[in-house]
């Protein structure tokens, strides 16, 4: 292997010593990382380069954590440029476009471009390689029979995965949210695409087909509630949109050699990355919600309704139609740090014994038990899905009164979490909307009530 692979931007690489580069790499940097948390007193894994890329945000970092991901970044730069460079190259060599260089910023979906870029023939491989005979006689070279061979292909694999991570593993991670639907668009283009010239509409209408077959029979088989598919469909469709790109974008290439293998490579990846994340630890970071409202009306008749709330009206909030649990009451028992506050909701109680009793400043507490937090729509009665049950951990929460003047107190509520389901910052986009949903309906209540008390 050449060290001139790494140095110069000029050249091209071919596949394999691009894969042993590439793997050689890994090894080093890994362990270079190991070394590097084990002197912060920390563990990392190798699932931990995609389940921390879009975690917690820099000001929501402790002075150490910043400290620890300074250090990890600045001994990522020289790796960084050498996969930019070899990245470029193995591009170059393959003939493909060097925009997809910015795929290898992409977590997750680097590692799956990285197996493909290490299969695809180079440019003296492509004018010598044959067609895969086999291949050629299974796959139609008619439109819709292709098509039809290909979905259903991609869609028996996809789903075989999909019940493994689920009912197997119960792992909602990188590999089933980002993984499955970059394998569905990839795979579906790159077998439709085998024995034709494909137009990109063509592609894209394969891959989005074999994707909405895929979530339908998700349903049908009950992995999972028609809610959930529905919070997952903007990640599911730009993830198999850029699969599908890059298989559209290889089908041009004059030989079709190595499709097997590549159809085969990120489906084999993307499994034993499910397995490694399901096995691995990994750190899950505790966020806050805040919310406030403004109440005309004085801290204690506030104090008052939050401590214990009355029963609340019926939503009217499409959200709280869908089967997404919402409070109704609050109970308390006993006064004071120790006593137990009950928040109902539509599908149980929350635990909460009060660690703060600032009357009537603050109100804290933390949470011992909790009920799921929504009834999955399905097509049965019941479906079990693990995800309900304890994959949204609420930790703590609190009632903050803060006076503005002599006629307005600020309230805020404030909700500590945990959720396992990663990626994390996508699937916190839905957590936060739902958790100031909640907030609103109880803090409004309170507000209505203590206004009414006031007048």
């Amino acid at each position: 292997m050449k060290l001139s692979h790494l140095t110069s931007l000029k050249g091209e690489i071919a596949r394999r010593p691009y894969l042993l580069w590439g793997l050689l790499l890994v090894a080093v940097k890994y362990n270079l990382d190991r070394l590097l948390a084990l002197s912060f007193d920390r563990q990392w894994f190798l699932t931990d380069y995609f389940a921390h890329a879009d975690q917690l945000g820099i000001e929501e970092l402790s002075k150490d954590d910043r400290l620890f991901y300074l250090c990890m970044l600045l001994a990522s730069i020289p790796f960084i440029w050498f996969g930019t460079i070899l990245t470029l190259k193995r591009l170059r060599d393959a003939e493909l476009s060097p925009y997809w260089v910015l795929v290898f910023f992409l977590p997750f979906i680097n590692l799956l471009m990285f197996g493909i870029l290490a299969l695809i023939p180079g440019k003296e491989e492509s004018k010598k390689s044959l067609p895969e005979s086999r291949l050629e006689k299974f796959i139609p070279r008619t439109k819709l029979g292709s098509a039809l061979v290909s979905i259903g292909v991609v869609a028996v694999f996809s789903l075989i995965l999909t019940g493994i991570f689920l009912n197997y593993l119960e792992e909602y991670g990188w590999s089933l949210f980002v993984g499955i639907p970059f394998f569905l668009g990839f795979a579906s283009v790159k077998i439709h695409s085998y024995n034709r010239v494909i137009s990109y509409r063509e592609a894209l209408g394969v891959a989005f087909l074999t994707l909405a077959i895929c979530c339908v029979s998700i349903i049908i088989l009950a992995f999972e509630g028609i809610i959930c598919l529905g919070m997952a469909a903007p990640i599911f469709g730009v993830v198999t949109w850029v699969g599908g790109s890059i298989a559209y974008n290889l089908s041009k290439k004059p030989s079709q050699a190595g499709t097997v293998s590549m159809v085969v490579a990120p489906a084999s990846i993307i499994l034993f990355l499910g397995f490694i994340e399901s096995f691995s630890p990994t750190q899950v970071p505790l966020i806050s919600v805040e919310t406030s409202v403004v109440i005309k009306a004085d801290k204690q008749a506030i104090w008052d309704q939050l401590v214990a709330f009355t029963e609340i009206d019926e939503p009217t909030e499409w959200m709280f139609q869908t089967g997404i649990a919402y409070p109704t009451h609050a109970e308390i028992r006993g006064k004071g740090v120790g006593a137990v506050r009950e928040c109902h909701f539509t599908t149980g109680a929350f635990i909460e014994p009060i660690t703060t009793w600032d009357e009537p400043n603050m109100l804290a507490f933390s949470v011992e038990k909790q009920p799921p937090p929504m009834i999955e729509w399905s097509i049965y009665d019941k479906i079990d899905v693990a995800h309900v049950d304890g994959y949204f951990l609420s930790e703590k929460g609190q009632f903050k009164l803060e006076a503005i003047d002599s006629l307005q107190v600020k309230l805020t509520g404030t909700t500590w979490y945990k959720h396992k389901i990663w990626p994390n910052r996508y699937w916190q986009l839905w957590s936060d909307a739902i958790l100031h949903k909640i907030h609103y309906r109880v803090l409004d209540h309170i507000k209505a009530e203590a206004e009414k008390v006031a007048s």
